[in-house]
């Protein structure tokens, strides 16, 4: 049986899991969670990178099969990294499926929050521009969120006028789509849905498991 492994700093995995998991019943899920070290978005690139190299070891060393890599931050730089270390190994991250869907969808102007880390590594616009030199990314980093949620602060009053603050902002850009790029930020999914009717969310939690089934019907060896 295929053994899918989600890795993630903390609570972003569930989010994660839960989509991957109702539509992949069938296969065997594990997790590796550094809740320790837990949010990575304020870190620099190479503290993130040997954490993140530490726990796919971990997973490797438990004949893990594929990793999934549930956290941007990770992925804006990282990724790339592993990839190239460890070339026969099967790593696949978030942030170029959030981007296929939100190329796909978006007229032209693209919205995204996210961590410090992520926003800043540029990793998002590149991908686009891969794409299309149609679409404009506007970029806003919201380093306070995840941390809110880790502090089970979701629902706080200042946690949701922080978070409207920051999409206000990027609405006076023209904005017609939002990543969510931070995985914990599926919490907010219905609260910006209900708010913001108009936008349309690309869901960086959700967009892994369509791009998922894509790399497996490419891969058919690891379903046999």
């Amino acid at each position: 049986m295929l053994k899918i492994w989600i890795l993630d700093s903390w609570m972003g995995w569930h989010y994660a899991l839960l989509d991957i998991k109702s539509h992949f019943p069938q296969y065997d899920y594990e997790t590796y969670l550094d809740h320790k070290n837990a949010p990575y978005g304020n870190k620099t690139g190479e503290e993130i990178y040997w954490l993140a190299e530490a726990g796919c070891l971990d997973l490797w060393k438990r004949n893990c099969d594929l990793i999934l890599i549930a956290c941007n931050t990770i992925c804006a730089e990282t990724l790339r990294h592993l990839q190239e270390a460890y070339p026969d190994k099967k790593i696949l991250g978030c942030i170029i499926p959030s981007v296929e869907i939100a190329v796909g969808i978006s007229e032209k102007n693209i919205g995204l929050i996210g961590t410090k880390f992520t926003v800043n590594s540029w990793k998002y616009e590149r991908e686009i521009k891969k794409l299309s030199n149609l679409h404009i990314l506007h970029a806003l980093e919201t380093p306070e969120l995840a941390g809110f949620i880790e502090a089970w602060m979701q629902e706080h009053k200042y946690t949701i006028e922080y978070l409207e603050r920051r999409i206000d902002a990027l609405i006076l850009e023209w904005i017609d789509s939002i990543i969510l790029a931070c995985t914990h930020y599926t919490v907010f999914y219905e609260h910006i849905s209900l708010k913001y009717p108009k936008l349309k969310i690309i869901d960086s939690a959700r967009t892994q498991t369509i791009k998922l089934w894509e790399y497996l019907l490419r891969h058919p060896e690891l379903i046999q």
